[in-house]
């Protein structure tokens, strides 16, 4: 019996940024890798919904569908929310009955504690011109639930970097966890850096990577960077976009559906 495969990636969603072109340019390059179902769907504010996204795989025939979450970390809505919106409760995988068909549903993990990470950070202090002496900031939002996952996968690839060979890594969180923005450039100063090269371990461009953290780093919102000033030292900086729709992430996806639906 023929089987049709699917593929849905889940954002968050967000009213601000480019969240959507981010994922629309990766479910582009899925399609040009062979993959023929293939949909985007938000958690929330942003359509297609996931039950809309559902609904549109149920359409086009599909038996068995691998969502993947375009998060950087594993957490509450990758364990909970999401599946729960799914139909399939505290579950990674189960059936679900769309609009009168059945589909098996099968849900991957966030980016995470991969390697992919690191590898863009390295790529994009490379591409800032940067060096195993230059400062490393590597910035994360942060959260308030109990699992800590953001705090942990920022705090991890500081270690993975720090552990190939940069001698002035640190990381900063926007809120709810520590270092600070304010106390991780304290330190670098203090480290005696030159100059920062400040990374944000966000998915897209938005509120948060535009507007706060710039504020607190010191240069103006939705800029690449500028001199700042910290304990009466002038530092310059640079401040790199989001990993955003990294040809890295697409080879992780791809892999992982081809894993998943046996391709």
């Amino acid at each position: 019996m023929n089987v049709t495969k699917g593929i849905l990636v889940v954002g968050y969603g967000t009213r601000n940024g480019n969240l959507q072109e981010v994922l629309d340019t990766q479910v582009k390059r899925l399609r040009c890798r062979g993959w023929e179902h293939v949909g985007t769907a938000y958690f929330r504010v942003m359509s297609p919904t996931i039950p809309e996204a559902l609904e549109k795989m149920a359409d086009e025939g599909v038996d068995r569908l691998i969502v993947m979450p375009y998060y950087i970390s594993e957490g509450t809505l990758t364990k909970e929310l999401i599946p729960e919106k799914l139909g399939l409760g505290t579950s990674d995988a189960g059936n679900i009955i769309v609009k009168g068909k059945e589909m098996s549903i099968t849900m991957t993990s966030a980016f995470d504690t991969g390697y992919t990470l690191t590898d863009i950070i390295c790529d994009k202090i490379a591409e800032a011109d940067g060096d195993m002496d230059t400062g490393i900031l590597i910035l994360g939002h942060g959260t308030r639930f109990r699992t800590k996952a953001n705090m942990r996968t920022v705090m991890m690839n500081a270690e993975r970097i720090q552990a190939r060979g940069y001698k002035h890594v640190m990381c900063g969180f926007n809120e709810f966890c520590e270092p600070t923005i304010p106390e991780a450039l304290d330190a670098l100063e203090k480290m005696g850096v030159q100059r920062i090269i400040a990374i944000p371990l966000f998915i897209a461009m938005g509120i948060h990577p535009n507007r706060d953290i710039p504020k607190k780093l010191g240069i103006p919102e939705y800029s690449d960077g500028g001199i700042i000033t910290v304990n009466g030292r002038e530092i310059p900086l640079t401040y790199t976009r989001p990993v955003e729709s990294n040809p890295r992430l697409l080879d992780v996806m791809d892999q992982k559906a081809r894993e998943y639906l046996g391709e």
